[in-house]
């Protein structure tokens, strides 16, 4: 048998079927322990589908960081999610915005 460095893993289906294989699961097993569907597994894992929605919930029955799993990047992943929910929903907001609510979280942090 070869053995796949995950590093050189380059897509999230690639990531995600290596260690989906790593733990000998079928992608129904996957999609169990995950509470989806085995066509979600499988269109993740084939590249059809780039931005799931229950990523988070997939990398954690997988054992890895969602970042890493989404990306490639571990460093990312040192974000809370609650913090990652408020990034996401900050790239939302417009610019007047998010102005004043920088100086906020800034007025706050001193």
């Amino acid at each position: 048998m070869t053995m796949i460095n995950p590093q050189n893993l380059g897509t999230l289906g690639q990531r995600m079927r290596h260690k989906r294989l790593e733990k000998s699961w079928t992608q129904e097993q996957l999609a169990a322990q995950a509470g989806t569907n085995q066509a979600v597994i499988q269109k993740i894992e084939n590249g059809k589908s780039l931005r799931p929605r229950k990523i988070d919930r997939i990398a954690m029955v997988l054992g890895v960081n969602p970042a890493w799993l989404m990306f490639g990047d571990e460093v990312a992943s040192t974000l809370p999610m609650d913090a990652r929910t408020i990034a996401e929903v900050w790239n939302k907001l417009p610019e007047p915005h998010k102005s004043r609510i920088r100086q906020e979280i800034l007025n706050l942090a001193i």
